[in-house]
This record gives structure tokens, C-alpha cells and sequence, in this order.
């Protein structure tokens, strides 16, 4: 199915994405070529699986007409979108369990196939924090790792500077459509990462505003794109914990800075470290080859289940790129 159509599903009332993963996974469906055969192809779906949502003909009309005007736009603003047969989707992303149905790209769409390493933490940081936080995406960068981070204030912000002054490639991961940025404040730094061969990523469409949930679920992007994630600073609570709890269930290597004095800013750093629940606590740069070492059976066990999916007979559909 081509991205228009997908995007048209995703356009449509009451459609999320789990209707859209049991259509993607029929046999052999048609082109739809207008709102009606949309319905149809909700029809196959739900006499298959059940309990999904057929929308009028009005609401699939207003879908259709919404995705038509996103294409439009995401094309006069140089946003390409890829569906996850496109040779360009990430294979490391392909592999969690739920994995974007789009991409909306912006800028280097081929840095997102490259080993990347997610660095994150809290919007509000100590100096130490973010000294650490330049450094070590820094050092990654210079060992030709892409930088994911989330373009938030902070640690965010510090990562992905730490790699543009190593000359290094770094990814944002937003939460929002890529027609706007937030922090605003990090508008200028979104367009030298462009500039520096790097990209802004979304799973959400042109126009779509930024929400606690967005937020949350972009976290799974960032770690779900990554060999590893590295934790340099945050709060029991928070986001970075969101990204933490993704990061186990996608079985990523998860690096925890152990900080020599605990307060609010790194209270989470020494309750996963107390926990067990880091694969490396990182103490001083010796640990560096201990993180590549670790991050490489990463890479391999990703590229492990790659091989079994090809093996396994695939639906046929048609490989998608704007």
C-alpha cells in the first residue's frame, strides 16, 4: 500500500495504528483509488480480524482530502515520508514491536540506517550533566556513531551540540509534525543539524501539534533507532525513564553515568545503577570499548532477526518513498 493510502488510513476518525498494522498485513490488497475503496479495504480487514471501525463515507472523504493536502505540503517543505517497505525505513526500527507505520524525514534520510546511539536525560541538568552530555556525544560521534537525541532543552540539546563539534552527524527525534519546532528556542539548531548532514525525524504528519503522549511515544523512536541508549542525567521520574523502559523491552544496551553526588538531578541514574538494571554503568572513559563491544551484539542480534524475516514469506506490497 503507498504512503498516501496509509496516510489516508491514519487521517481517518477512529483509525489508529493497530487497524492500520492488520491492513498492512492482508493479502494482496488493491490500490484504493478514492474514499469508497478505503472503506472496502476497513471491510476486509474487520470481517478478518473484527472489531474495527468502518467510517463513513464523509469520514473517509475528510481523511482523503486531509492526506492529499499533508503530501502537498510535506513536498513543498522537503519533508520525505517512508513507509516501512522502503528500502530507506531503519532496519534497527523495524525491529521493535511496534514500529511506525510512516517516517516524516527531514534533512539525511540515510543517516537513520547508520549505528546510532541514543544520548538522553533530563530538560533541566546540572553544568556536570551537560559538560557529559557534549563529551560523550563527542567521543561517539568521532567514532562515527550517529547521535539520537530529542531536541529538548537540556541534555538534549547538549548531546546533540556535542556531536555538530565533532563534526558528526545527529538525529532529533520530535514529538510533533516537522512544520514546526519545539523548543522554538531550538529552532536555529534544527536547521544547523539539517545543514551538518543530520535529520529530524517524526512519526507524525505535517500540522500534527506536540502532546504529552507524542512525547512519550517518540521516546520509543529514539531508543527503538539505537544500539544503545546512554543516560547521563535524569529524575526518578520523567521521560528519560520512559525512554529507559522502552529501551529494556527492545533489548538495547542500556549505559548509566554513575554521578559522584546524588540529588534530584541524578537520583534515577543511581536507582537504575542500584537496581542492576544498566548493562554498563559508565565510570571514566576506559568503559568506552566495554559500550562498543556491547552495542555491537546489539547491532548483531538486530541483523540476526533481519535474516529470519527475510526468510519468512512476505505480503506483497509496494515499496514506498516521497
Amino acid at each position: 500500500m503507498k504512503v498516501e493510502h496509509i496516510l489516508a488510513l491514519e487521517e481517518t476518525r477512529n483509525i489508529g495504528p493497530k487497524t492500520i498494522e492488520k491492513v498492512l498485513s492482508l493479502p494482496d490488497t488493491s490500490k484504493p483509488n478514492n474514499p469508497a475503496n478505503l472503506i472496502e479495504i476497513l471491510k476486509k480487514a474487520n470481517a478478518k480480524f473484527g472489531k474495527i471501525y468502518i467510517p463513513t463515507l464523509q469520514e473517509a472523504t475528510i481523511g482523503w482530502n486531509m492526506s492529499r493536502e499533508i503530501l502537498r505540503q510535506s513536498k513543498q517543505h522537503n519533508i520525505r515520508i517512508i513507509s516501512k517497505e522502503s528500502t530507506y525505513y531503519p532496519k534497527a526500527l523495524l525491529q521493535i514491536s511496534d514500529p511506525p507505520a510512516l517516517l516524516h524525514v527531514l534533512g539525511n534520510i540515510e543517516s537513520l540506517n547508520k549505528n546510532c546511539i541514543a544520548i538522553v536525560g533530563t530538560r533541566h541538568p546540572t553544568g556536570q550533566g551537560i559538560r557529559m552530555a557534549g563529551k560523550i556525544a563527542e567521543i561517539f560521534a568521532k567514532k562515527d556513531y550517529v547521535i539520537v537525541s530529542g531536541l529538548a532543552e537540556g541534555i538534549d540539546t547538549a548531546a546533540h551540540r556535542g556531536a555538530l563539534s565533532a563534526k558528526g552527524t545527529t538525529v532529533a527525534v520530535v514529538g510533533h509534525g516537522l512544520d514546526t519546532i519545539y523548543p522554538a528556542k531550538n529552532k536555529e539548531l534544527a536547521e544547523i543539524i539539517i545543514k551538518n548532514n543530520g535529520a529530524l525525524v517524526s512519526e507524525y504528519p505535517y500540522g500534527t501539534t506536540i502532546s504529552r503522549e507524542h512525547l512519550i511515544m517518540r521516546d520509543r523512536i529514539q531508543s527503538g533507532l539505537s544500539l544503545g541508549v546512554f543516560v547521563i542525567e535524569t529524575g526518578i521520574k520523567g521521560g528519560t525513564m520512559h525512554t529507559v523502559n522502552f529501551c529494556k523491552k527492545q533489548k538495547r544496551a542500556l549505559i548509566v553515568l554513575q554521578h559522584p553526588v546524588k540529588n534530584e538531578n541524578t537520583a534515577g541514574n543511581a536507582h537504575l545503577i542500584s537496581k542492576k538494571q544498566a548493562d554498563i554503568v559508565f565510570k571514566t572513559e576506559d568503559d568506552i570499548e566495554l559500550i562498543n563491544t556491547e552495542m555491537n551484539h546489539v547491532r548483531n542480534l538486530i541483523l540476526s532477526r533481519q535474516d529470519k524475516k527475510k526468510k519468512q514469506p512476505q505480503n506483497s506490497t509496494q515499496m514506498t518513498l516521497i
